[in-house]
């Protein structure tokens, strides 16, 4: 799997707070499923929710790498990458509410495990399929966190192309994982501007990408629209996110 999965794997261990969410047990006899959320105040409620815990699995972002670290009373408090301009909003999160932080722990914990045995495609796909509803049509991926290998990013392509009825989307900054991935015709890719591989979208790599700005005015005055509840993500224009 590499030296990136293995550093993931240790540092899971103190994303976890000493191992207080590290080691799933599994006495009911149904294996632990990875953890998703349905809708919230922006993404519809047709819309299954998964998130990674933010920074750590972002190895792409620049300006706004930020996450949380947990010190030996396990208090939580949060530290910015050495380029960082604007917070992330997700690692923010995980500083403040347990909840957040602790299900994001989860799901990077049995992400890393169905890797160390490949199962890593069936684990998602049995996860979306465990929490999806008739309602259901869309599968946002990372709202917080991002892509952090090949490896990982070919089990969401999978999934995918597993589910031809549901339509998968995310924003990345880990462009030069993409480049010459077939990606499915239900998987949307929306590159994120403010990260180590913004080259490979003022090069065209990538025609459908989002900007931050931190006023909206600003992002009226660069000619972008603003997209207030995720629905540009399937049309291919540039927005602002």
């Amino acid at each position: 799997m590499g030296d990136s999965v293995d550093s993931l794997i240790s540092g899971t261990r103190y994303w976890c707070g000493g191992g207080i969410c590290c080691n799933f047990r599994e006495s009911s006899g149904i294996p632990p499923m990875l953890k998703l959320s349905i809708g919230n105040g922006k993404i519809a409620k047709d819309t299954l929710i998964f998130s990674l815990p933010a920074g750590k699995t972002c190895p792409g972002a620049l300006y706004c790498k930020s996450f949380a670290v947990v010190d030996a009373n396990g208090k939580r408090t949060i530290k910015d990458g050495e380029h960082t301009e604007f917070r992330c909003f997700a690692a923010s999160s995980e500083v403040q509410y347990d909840a957040v932080f602790y299900s994001r722990a989860h799901n990077l914990q049995l992400v890393v495990n169905a890797m160390r045995d490949d199962s890593l495609v069936n684990l998602i796909n049995e996860s979306v399929q465990s929490h999806r509803t008739k309602r259901v049509s869309k599968v946002r991926i990372h709202e917080s966190g991002d892509f952090f290998n090949h490896h990982y990013l070919d089990a969401w392509l999978e999934v995918a192309r597993l589910n031809p009825d549901l339509k998968f989307y995310c924003y990345s900054k880990s462009l030069d994982l993409f480049m010459g991935k077939i990606l499915p015709n239900n998987f949307y890719l929306t590159a994120s501007y403010g990260g180590k591989f913004d080259y490979l979208i003022d090069e065209g790599f990538f025609t459908r990408y989002a900007k931050v700005f931190m006023t909206e005015d600003d992002a009226n005055r660069a000619g972008l629209e603003v997209d207030h509840d995720e629905s540009h993500c399937f049309i291919n224009k540039p927005v602002v996110s």
